[in-house]
């Protein structure tokens, strides 16, 4: 049976908080509380996204340390978290700490980002957006170094490092999985991201894939571990989307659309295509509908060779759709 993993709301407590009491509220009852439900229910995993400036949401780490502590055996992870909006020296810093807070229970997904505000948050952060795949390859191999606790010298093309030490090692190696979402797997992937993949990829983690592609994409991501002398089935193979069971598909999209619309920024959705929303795109990221439909879909994607699915539940009612979905696990 796969494991399933659920993407707490931290960019919705966000947007529908009204001042900072509100705010403050939401946190406690629908990421801590959610994320404690969650658990109780079976999920395997509770996940969280990140952004500091295109989406404004709770920080992903220091969230997931609060959610380590109110919980027992969940994973916490990213999905996705962007490590080069940080020095690498933090990021080893703090996910070493998140580790060993959590009892090594922590996974970092990680990506780059690819949307127009993404690239205007990178620049507000002094990141080079078109260098930001070679920043990120850079900034892997520095936190997996300084994850081994010794001290580091380092001169590279972003980073200089001398003598450079956090002092302890994480509880567990963190896993690292990498995202992808701009391109087809099933036709292999760029050579930039085959080579992270096959240094630094303890899982893959794409979106809005159909499960023929899935699986082809899965076999290239395999065989770029091999092709580096890991064991290719080392590989965990995951599948983020969005689910929203309703009635009918025609009321779940509808849930899904409305939103969508609040959860991207004003500025983003100027930039988005004509039709963004609309069904045929909405379906794309996930499925839509009665618990029978999202049954089928799950089992199309299992046999694709899923084993950890992480769900995000792109409607309001985040309460009945984690208790409705959690009852599809068994």
């Amino acid at each position: 049976m796969p494991a399933h993993g659920y993407l707490l709301p931290t960019r919705g407590v966000v947007f529908a908080a009204d001042g900072p009491t509100t705010l403050t509220a939401k946190v406690q009852a629908d990421v801590v509380g959610l994320a404690r439900r969650a658990e109780s229910l079976g999920f395997s995993g509770v996940w969280v996204g990140d952004s500091v400036l295109a989406k404004p949401r709770l920080d992903p780490l220091t969230t997931l340390a609060a959610v380590a502590t109110e919980t027992e055996s969940v994973r916490v992870g990213t999905a996705v978290y962007l490590p080069l909006l940080r020095h690498p020296v933090t990021v080893a810093h703090m996910t070493a700490t998140l580790d060993h807070l959590s009892g090594g229970r922590f996974a970092m997904g990680v990506g780059v980002g690819v949307r127009p505000t993404e690239r205007e948050e990178q620049e507000q952060l002094g990141v080079l957006f078109d260098r930001r795949g070679a920043m990120l390859d850079e900034t892997l191999g520095l936190v997996d170094r300084l994850w081994q606790g010794s001290p580091v010298d380092f001169d590279g093309e972003f980073y200089s490092l001398s003598d450079a030490s956090i002092g302890f090692e994480p509880a567990v190696k963190p896993s690292i999985f990498l995202a992808s979402a701009a391109f087809d797997p099933a036709d292999g992937f760029p050579n930039r991201i085959r080579d992270r993949l096959a240094v630094h990829g303890d899982g893959w983690l794409p979106i809005a894939v159909g499960p023929e592609s899935y699986a082809t994409g899965l076999d290239h991501a395999k065989s770029a571990l091999e092709s580096n002398g890991r064991d290719p089935n080392s590989l965990e193979a995951a599948y983020y989307q969005d689910v929203v069971i309703a009635d009918s598909e025609e009321a779940a999209l509808e849930q899904a659309r409305e939103f969508l619309l609040k959860y991207y920024p004003p500025e983003e959705l100027t930039y988005l295509p004509e039709g963004a929303f609309d069904n045929e795109q909405i379906r794309r990221r996930g499925v839509f509908g009665p618990p029978e439909r999202v049954e089928a879909h799950l089992e199309r994607y299992r046999s694709a060779g899923v084993e950890t699915f992480v769900t995000r539940f792109p409607a309001d009612n985040q309460r009945e759709q984690l208790t409705r979905f959690a009852a599809l696990m068994d």
